[in-house]
Order: C-alpha cells, then structure tokens, then sequence
C-alpha cells in the first residue's frame, strides 16, 4: 500500500508533493499510535477480561497489532529517509496485518465454545504451513529484488482481505453477545478500510494517471483505518469497565434476602 516515493519534505506548502507528504506521514504516525494503545489494551483484555483459553486467537491477534505497528515505522522511515527497500517491507508489513486479523477472526469464528457442528475444513497445521508460505514467498522476493516482491504481495492483499471480511461477518453473526462479537466488530471496518485502499493501490498500477485520487484516497483510508483500531481500544477499555461495575461497592445496595427488599 506505498504510492511512489515522494520528495523531501521542505516544509514548502505552496509544493502539493510536500503537503501530500506531510498528510501521509501525520497518517503513518496516527495509524501508529493507535496500534500501540491498542495493543495494550488487547494485553489487558487477554489477561484481565477473557475468561476462556484463546492461546490461538491471542497469539494471530498480538501479531496483527504489531504488523500495523511496524507498517507505522516503515512508512515514517520511507518519507523521511526514502530508502527504496523500506517500501517493500511497509507493503509487506500491511500483507500480514491483514493475514494475522484474519487467523485471529477465522479462529474466533471455529471457537469450541460456540462452534456447535462446525469445524474448520483445513487441520490446524494449515494456518502454520499459509503463514510460512507467504513469509517465504515475500523475503524470497524480497532478498531477490525482483517484480515479483510487488506480485506476491498483490495476490496476498486480493486473498487475505477477502478472508478477514468473510470470517469477520460469521464471526460476529455467531458469536453475537460476547466480547469476542464486540472485539472483530469494532475491528472489521479497519479490515474493510485496508481492503479499499488496497484495491485501489492495486487498480492504480494498471490505470495510471490519477494518482491524486489514489493519494486522498490512501490520507483518508489511513486515517480511519488508525480511528477504527483506537475505537477497538476504547471498546476493549469499555469491557473492562463493565467487569469493574460488577464489583463496584459504590453502585450496589446491600440486599437483605431475609426482608425480600433492598435497603
């Protein structure tokens, strides 16, 4: 998801190059920062709030938030340094948000509590063997420096996304109710808003000529990807206020079961 490199930031406004620049980089440090707090809030939310074993779903997650979080850096040291390699890992740093977010929901999804008479059509293993698939296929391309990195990345945002979108639906359709409903609910739009840029990035390379509208597209996908991941934060941090509530001295009456009423 990089467009071509810009110039160096002069600070120059009347220059629409710098200002779009600028615009990304306040973007990458947003989309930054709201993956950190996220982060540890999902830290929080797997040691304080979730009350069954999720060493699967936790693990696919904590490596998604941490791909955002080095898509952030990438994409800070692409402007400010631009080194032309930095590109490539920015490009494979949101491949693997997506994939990870799309383990974790697709776990979530086959989850034993809720899974009835469903079960995954592939062995766990098989997670393992398209995680190592696609971290071959990249550093292979990557190391090579050939078209290729761009191709495996392409077919990765095209499979991926559709495969967090599709798993985030059932998902939250089985799931309804429960803070795992709350958590991919709150998570989809980000996965949805990574999805249309990406198509758009992918769409830009074979019709060139409006690279302008793929730049306000990318400022504004961005910038909702990092408001939906704060907003999964803040929905984390609710949860937890909630379990808080329930222990609260201060909104609770002594109940006397002997005189059937509250004082």
């Amino acid at each position: 998801m990089v467009l071509a490199p810009s110039s160096s930031i002069t600070f120059d406004a009347s220059d629409p190059a710098t200002t779009v620049a600028i615009g990304r980089l306040f973007a990458y440090l947003a989309m930054g920062v709201a993956a950190v707090v996220l982060l540890y809030y999902a830290l929080i939310y797997l040691r304080e709030v979730l009350a069954i074993e999720a060493t699967t779903e936790q693990w696919y997650l904590l490596a998604g938030i941490g791909a955002a979080i080095v898509y952030a850096v990438a994409g800070v040291a692409s402007i400010l340094l631009e080194p032309a390699w930095i590109g490539r890992f920015v490009d494979g740093a949101i491949l693997f948000f997506i994939l990870f977010l799309a383990l974790s929901i697709r776990a979530v999804y086959y989850d034993q509590q809720a899974a009835g008479d469903r079960s995954p059509l592939l062995p766990a293993w098989a997670d393992f063997v398209v995680i190592g698939s696609f971290v071959a296929a990249w550093w292979g391309a990557f190391l090579i420096e050939t078209a290729a990195t761009r191709l495996v990345v392409a077919v990765g945002w095209v499979v991926t996304s559709a495969w967090a979108v599709l798993y985030g639906v059932q998902a939250v359709r089985v799931h309804e109710g429960t803070t795992f409903a709350a958590l991919t609910r709150h998570l989809l739009p980000a996965i949805v808003c990574v999805t249309a840029v990406v198509f758009v990035d992918l769409l830009m390379n074979i019709l060139p000529g409006y690279e302008a509208l793929a730049d306000a597209i990318w400022l504004v996908g961005t910038t909702l990807v990092a408001a939906f991941l704060f907003t999964t934060a803040v929905a984390i941090r609710q949860q937890g206020g909630e379990l808080e509530r329930l222990y609260d001295w201060t909104t609770w009456r002594e109940q006397s079961f002997e005189e059937g009423s509250l004082e």
